[in-house]
């Protein structure tokens, strides 16, 4: 195998495909990336159990043929090379490659090309394209409210559901749940779960200026995912999500308007004077015309903010992950927000003035006033 490439495309198609490979992967051959040289393009593969990305780029092909080299010395020497272009030459008989660019020349040990698995490919029978945009927003508004417990695989994926000319993204990890619909035309209904990791990546590859399609197709339980010249293929999480419409009060007796920006610039302050750890609890007093926050640690000290809000129905204190109130305020665009309450303890409701088809719950926590 010999051919030739843009030094800066096969560095991006890298680092593209690498994000497949597991910190531990299963086997060792899923350490390396497997790259197929043919018909003047080359496709650089990698994979683990649970997913595998495929990046295609135009190179000179002067020798067709296949390798696989280690990600990790691989990666690390093509994002530092100095020419624009990069030669490779497989010897065969030395199971090595020499890497060429401007006056460098290095060699790099192989693996068995044919102890790599071939690429998952299948025909779907089911479809779905989505604009970049879109796709995008779906992503932003509900992937941050999913869990990252392996323990509870269920959570650690979004929901995605196609009905009545709609399509909805529900993330949760059982204490907060994000909640975004859009329109969307399908030809039959359709529900799955997408790991948040394959998500990640699609919203990673959506960096071109000029407006893409994102393809998913499925079958059974795989999805894949085409942006371009990437493919991305993975399984899809097993199990039943709960009903999440469940959680949503049907009704609120308290309804506050704030500022978003307002409050999220005093619970970030106030939430330094919380305990240290995964849950920084901040208290929330809501007025007829004020909102306070406040918290206290014996460590650090005390916080207290007041913002403006404007209240219907009784005043209420309630206490919250700072955490969760913080991720969902920084994903709002609106200026105005509405928090809506029942009492101290039940699912608290956060969503903006104009985007109606976005609602975010969160469960407070039990604390002394």
């Amino acid at each position: 195998m010999i051919f030739t490439c843009k030094t800066t495309n096969l560095n991006k198609a890298i680092q593209t495909v690498q994000r497949a490979i597991s910190s531990k992967p299963s086997t060792p051959i899923f350490s390396g990336i497997h790259l197929i040289a043919d018909n003047n393009i080359l496709e650089i593969q990698a994979m683990d159990l649970n997913m595998a990305i495929a990046c295609s780029i135009d190179a000179e092909i002067q020798e067709k043929g296949e390798i696989v080299v280690s990600a990790k010395h691989f990666s690390e020497l093509m994002r530092k090379l100095p020419g624009e272009n990069v030669t490779i030459v497989k010897n065969k008989e030395e199971k090595t490659i020499n890497v060429q660019s401007d006056k460098s020349d290095f060699q790099l040990l192989l693996m068995n090309e044919d102890d790599y698995p071939k690429f998952p490919e299948f025909n779907a029978d089911k479809q779905i394209v989505l604009e970049d945009e879109k796709i995008k927003e779906l992503i932003k508004k509900t992937i941050f409210a999913c869990s990252t417990d392996e323990a509870r695989p269920l959570f650690t994926g979004i929901l995605v559901e196609l009905q009545d000319g709609k399509i909805t993204f529900v993330g949760t990890n059982t204490h907060r749940l994000s909640i975004k619909t859009m329109e969307q035309e399908s030809s039959e209904a359709m529900s799955m779960i997408i790991p948040s990791r394959v998500l990640s990546e699609i919203a990673r590859n959506l960096t071109s200026e000029l407006p893409q399609e994102v393809k998913l197709s499925l079958l059974n339980n795989q999805i894949m995912v085409q942006i371009d010249k990437v493919v991305i293929v993975s399984r899809l999480i097993e199990g039943k999500f709960p009903d999440y419409r469940r959680v949503i009060p049907p009704a609120f007796n308290i309804k506050t308007l704030f500022n978003v920006k307002e409050l999220a610039g005093a619970v970030e302050r106030v939430a330094l004077f919380s305990s240290d750890g995964d849950y920084s609890i901040i208290k929330v007093s809501v007025g007829n015309n004020e909102i306070v926050v406040s918290s206290s640690s014996p460590d650090v000290g005390k916080g207290r903010e007041v913002i403006e809000c404007q209240t219907q129905g009784e005043t209420i204190n309630v206490a919250f992950n700072s955490k969760y109130i913080i991720d969902i305020l920084k994903n709002l665009t609106d200026e105005q927000a509405t928090m809506e309450l029942n009492t101290s303890l039940s699912p608290v409701c956060i969503k903006p003035i104009t985007e109606s088809n976005y609602i975010y719950i969160v469960t407070p926590v039990r604390v002394v006033f």
